[in-house]
């Protein structure tokens, strides 16, 4: 159950930051959009294209106007995605990044300590089993086969099993 909720949840931040991206995305389309039009209803007189080209000696060059010897390439929409500013933006992201990093790690304590508890549970059960067999094996036994058959046993060898239940118990129980 740990295990599949830890998969959900991995599930869940992995769409989440898919989420997250996308939304990133499109604010940043929006702003583009909000900037290109209050800068062109503002005034036409401001609104300039940037373009860039390369000489022949291969330095960059940008400016409002294209070289006429010149091709340029138009880079206006670039500059605009990248001047605006997203801190906001990175800050959110990040503190829901944090919280879902937590909740991995909530989840991936609770299994750990499932497992200890299961691995607790499996050494008392295999101390509770020693002793009984050692308890048993005490007293007057007659061993038996799958098929209901005696098995004789000497006295050495019942001792002998008796022993490797004592070691099994101080193994197991703590």
């Amino acid at each position: 159950m740990i295990t599949e909720t830890y998969r959900k949840l991995k599930l869940l931040y992995t769409e989440t930051l898919n989420i997250i991206i996308r939304i990133r995305d499109m604010t940043n389309r929006l702003y583009g959009l909000i900037l290109t039009a209050s800068i062109s209803f503002a005034s036409t007189s401001c609104y300039a294209e940037i373009y860039r080209w390369i000489d022949e000696q291969g330095n960059v060059h940008f400016g409002d106007k294209p070289h006429a010897d010149k091709q340029a390439t138009d880079i206006t929409g670039d500059v605009q995605l990248k001047n605006i500013d997203q801190s906001a933006d990175r800050t959110q992201q990040s503190l829901q990044q944090f919280d879902l990093r937590q909740q991995v790690q909530s989840v991936e304590t609770q299994q750990r300590q499932a497992q200890q508890q299961k691995k607790g549970q499996k050494l008392n059960q295999a101390c509770h089993d020693a002793k009984q067999r050692l308890k048993i094996l005490q007293g007057r036994v007659i061993f038996v086969d799958k098929n209901g058959n005696e098995i004789k046993r000497t006295e050495q060898e019942r001792q002998q099993r008796a022993d490797a239940l004592r070691k099994n118990i101080k193994k197991y129980c703590r």
